[in-house]
């Protein structure tokens, strides 16, 4: 098993972090503990009190200003940039239940109450940062295309799927956001559990984010790929699947992690 370059930080136990290569047979049985974790745990209920709200204040914002229609997309597709920081408290669940045997909210919030908590904040900021970032792109790429028109409601899914114009604009916002999501696919799978596991600032985060996709960029691709039909398929059903496919990823992405590094 090959293994990469030593990260400085350590975690309680002293070992240095180091990076191995995955293989699909790993990311089966991450995501197989991932869902032993949620039936373990059972967090459904604060999902849904957190994407109930934030559906409905879209819903109300779309309504109330139809031309806020076009940026519908971008804005939803977006939050696949701050999965990380919805999902994070199911990987300290997982962690707690590793070193403990059993899970419990006093033990997954120990780690929020030390120097950790520091590293936390600064790798929740640059996320923030990158759906900002991702808002504004996509506002600039529809300007370009579509700046001189006036394309609303409806009208503009019908624009967009009919005219060269519109899918020339699909294509390009469609390769930027994946640009995207590529730096965000590394940050959630390992810097912020790193986070969570050691004593290591920001930059050393980034770093071995960095590191482990080098080492394993098909299995995470494939992970960010699994990603993505889950929270779709989770959304379909008025939004419900969500209360499992969150935990379900939050608890997975742990054992990826913790497959990937130890």
């Amino acid at each position: 098993m090959s293994v990469s370059s030593t990260i400085a930080g350590h975690a309680e136990g002293g070992r240095p972090l180091k990076f191995h290569q995955l293989s699909t047979q790993d990311l089966r049985q991450a995501f197989a503990r991932g869902v032993d974790d949620w039936k373990s745990c059972h967090s459904e209920t604060l999902v849904l009190c957190v994407v109930y709200p934030i559906a409905g204040i879209l819903a109300g914002a779309m309504w109330a200003a139809p031309n806020l229609l076009p940026f519908l997309f971008p804005i939803l597709a977006g939050f696949a940039l701050l999965g990380p920081l919805a999902t994070l408290w199911f990987s300290a669940l997982s962690k707690a239940r590793e070193e403990q045997g059993a899970a419990s909210a006093e033990a997954a919030g120990k780690v929020f109450d030390t120097d950790r908590r520091q590293t936390i904040q600064g790798l929740a900021m640059i996320a923030v940062a990158l759906y900002l970032a991702w808002i504004v792109a996509a506002g600039l790429i529809y300007d370009n295309y579509f700046g001189g028109q006036a394309v609303k409601g409806l009208g503009f899914f019908v624009t967009v799927l009919t005219t060269s114009q519109g899918q020339a604009m699909a294509v390009v916002g469609t390769l930027v956001g994946a640009l995207f999501a590529v730096v965000m696919l590394g940050i959630g799978v390992i810097a912020f559990p790193a986070a969570l596991d050691r004593d290591i600032g920001v930059g050393e985060a980034l770093l071995a984010a960095f590191q482990g996709m080098i080492r394993n960029p098909l299995v995470l691709f494939g992970w960010g790929g699994l990603v993505a039909v889950l929270l779709v398929l989770g959304a379909l059903p008025l939004l419900l699947g969500l209360a499992i496919v969150l935990p379900v990823l939050g608890h997975s992405t742990w054992h990826l992690y913790r497959a990937m590094t130890d």
